[in-house]
């Protein structure tokens, strides 16, 4: 069956997981925009695409999802709770300089909002108006989180969000690569500008492990290129559609449709909860030796 031609479309590669769930996010902000959005997958004469049709908008275009999603605003902690992370912050240092130690609320106080910072969920604002905390639900062994330890989602969606600035050409949206540095309000000073920050990994080309390049990337800071319309949209698409467990430990699977469907079928078909669509399997590999720190692994067609 032919449908009818999409408002707009992307490349993709669905074997690729992170460019997968960025279709899904792309889907979601659509739909915000857009009420009644509908998404998917098809190949044409220039390969492989996600399309989208606005049903109710003879207008849009994905230029305006983009810019959307490059100039609202993400927020972590509160503007008032990142105030008083900071001056805790200054006050720890200083007192540590006089060999001595907040009191004990402080210090508890303190922690607390680390952990917010650090493993909190993310807020999209106008006009999307969406929150991001599907991590932060109890999943087990395969959740499909990648981010441990110091990291801080908050910084590495910033950091993507601003270099999804520099893509000219928004069907190749998933196929631009760059250093993400650490964006201005993480610029503490000079030596922290520009310093590279480490992607969400959901992409599949960007995976590497210690074993192969000889040292660890996060510790040492190497400049490696990642996607960032893939890292931020992936992030978006996974707090709707979220992948079932696969067939063995570390595995995920995902479903693929070639049917116009809203964001709330397109989350009942990746999780495979209606079945008749192609269906994917990926392992999530680990950065380290210490199983931190994830990354998404090409899938491959499994099943029917």
């Amino acid at each position: 069956m032919k449908w009818p031609d999409p408002t707009f479309s992307v490349k993709v590669n669905v074997t690729n997981p992170g460019q997968f769930f960025a279709c899904c996010g792309l889907l979601e902000l659509a739909h915000r925009l857009w009420h009644g959005a509908e998404g998917w997958f098809d190949e044409d004469e220039l390969g492989p695409r996600f399309c989208v049709r606005a049903l109710f908008s003879a207008s849009a275009r994905l230029n305006q999802v983009v810019e959307a999603l490059l100039t609202c605003k993400i927020s972590g902690l509160s503007d008032e709770a990142q105030e008083e992370l900071k001056r805790l912050q200054a006050e720890e240092k200083r007192l540590r300089k006089e060999g001595r130690a907040l009191p004990k609320d402080e210090e508890l106080r303190l922690k607390e909002l680390g952990n917010q910072a650090r493993a909190g969920g993310l807020y999209l604002g106008a006009p999307f108006s969406l929150t991001l905390d599907w991590w932060q639900v109890e999943h087990d062994e395969s959740s499909p989180k990648t981010w441990a330890g110091q990291q801080k989602p908050h910084k590495m969606a910033r950091a993507a969000q601003e270099a999804i600035a520099d893509i000219n050409d928004a069907e190749s949206l998933f196929d631009f690569p760059c250093v993400l540095r650490t964006p201005p309000e993480y610029s503490k000073n000079k030596s922290d500008k520009g310093k590279p920050v480490e992607p969400f990994c959901f992409d599949a080309r960007r995976f590497a492990h210690a074993l192969d390049t000889g040292f660890s990337l996060d510790v040492q800071d190497v400049e490696t290129r990642a996607y960032p319309a893939v890292e931020l949209l992936a992030l978006i698409g996974l707090q709707r559609c979220l992948p079932a467990s696969g067939s063995t430990r570390w595995a995920l699977q995902y479903a693929v449709w070639s049917h116009p469907v809203s964001p709330p079928v397109a989350a009942a078909i990746t999780s495979r909860k209606i079945r008749g669509s192609t269906k994917y399997e990926f392992q999530l590999l680990f950065r380290d030796d210490q199983k931190r720190y994830k990354a998404f692994g090409f899938a491959f067609p499994v099943g029917d």
